[in-house]
């Protein structure tokens, strides 16, 4: 009743090692992806930036901003306001690459928080791994151990009976259940 017990036991800890087993390969890959994944973007932020450094966001739309408001509201001749327009448009190119870039920023910083939390995960799942594994092992050697020393005590147990049956011509009971001293001993009688 015990071994099954302890079977029982075991069976249901490697049914939850393969499932955490399962955990463990999915928080792996995606582990994996982040990695992957930051990698590809950290490449593309690098070449992105050597390809020329933008000012900031918030500069580029105070300018647009003073430019807009100085060609809605001050008197300028015709190629003066195109100049000025066509400078605008030039800063709302650079505004939008430059918000590109800092949204790729932002996406590289969230993925490197995933790629800790992922990190962590895994670890932990590892951790867990372990410990379910020296459970198992425990359990095991318990269930092997409890096996040898049922072996010993069926052993003993037939040695015990084997004596017994060795011993039973020599005590032969009589009917109230008591032994003679002569089926104990051997009695010599003395010569006078």
């Amino acid at each position: 009743m015990e071994e099954e017990k302890v079977e029982g036991g075991v069976e249901a800890l490697e049914k939850e090692k393969a499932t955490l087993l399962e955990r463990l390969k999915e928080a792996d890959r995606r582990y994996r992806y982040k990695v992957y994944e930051a990698k590809a973007l950290s490449e593309m932020l690098d070449k992105k930036k050597k390809e020329g450094t933008l000012p900031l966001t918030r500069e580029l739309r105070k300018r647009i901003q003073r430019l807009e408001f100085i060609i809605s509201t001050e008197a300028r001749t015709l190629q003066q306001e195109r100049e000025l327009v066509k400078e605008v448009r030039d800063l709302e190119k650079k505004l939008k690459a430059s918000i590109e870039l800092e949204r790729m920023e932002r996406r590289l910083h969230l993925i490197n928080d995933d790629i800790k939390a992922a990190e962590k995960q895994v670890i932990e799942f590892e951790k867990k791994m372990d410990d379910m594994r020296k459970e198992l092992q425990e359990k095991r050697n318990a269930s092997s151990k409890s096996k040898k020393e049922k072996k010993l005590l069926d052993l003993k147990e037939k040695v015990n009976e084997e004596r017994q049956r060795e011993r039973e011509p020599f005590m032969k009971k009589s009917v109230d259940g008591r032994v003679d001293l002569g089926e104990i001993c051997v009695i010599k009688k003395k010569e006078k």
